[in-house]
């Protein structure tokens, strides 16, 4: 997996009391010399640093590094019942760099309402409300989901 990229401490230190929305020229000077990473630059000037680990957002409300870390600690309380599939949507939860990339394993008896929509050729398609939510969500049955293997996941990656 990817290594997520990280400001050092002393970069946070000289920048976190800045205001990313009105940096003054002074400090768009120092962003630029501070932060070498062309990427992290560029989500600290859209987003800003996470109020609590002092890392770029990576989206309005987005904090990669601790959400990676919630979902991490929650890896436990959890299983598809198939090592690939935790294994595909783990990864996915650690990589997301906002909400729309996050996948999740939610068991069937949080759904209600689960009405049909379609079927093709690997799966039935389901919308329902995650009562946990409330949301409505798409569901996805795939045929022969006990089956699966990790060569059909990597097609799905």
């Amino acid at each position: 997996m990817e290594e997520i990229k990280l400001l050092s401490d002393d970069v946070i230190e000289q920048i976190k009391d800045f205001n990313h929305w009105f940096l003054t020229k002074e400090q768009k000077s120092l962003i630029d010399k501070l932060i070498l990473d062309e990427e992290l630059k560029k989500y600290y000037k859209k987003y800003g640093l996470c109020w609590e680990c002092k890392q770029p957002k990576t989206d309005g409300y987005w904090c990669r590094m601790c959400n990676a870390k919630r979902f991490q600690q929650n890896f436990k309380n959890w299983s598809s019942g198939n090592n690939d599939v935790d294994k595909l949507i783990q990864n996915a939860q650690l990589k997301a760099k906002n909400k729309n990339e996050v996948i999740e394993w939610i068991e069937h008896n949080r759904f209600e309402n689960v009405e049909y929509l379609a079927k093709g050729g690997f799966g039935t398609v389901f919308k329902a409300i995650w009562i946990d939510g409330p949301i409505e969500v798409a569901l996805k049955c795939l045929h022969n989901s006990q089956n699966i293997t990790a060569e059909f996941l990597r097609e799905v990656r």
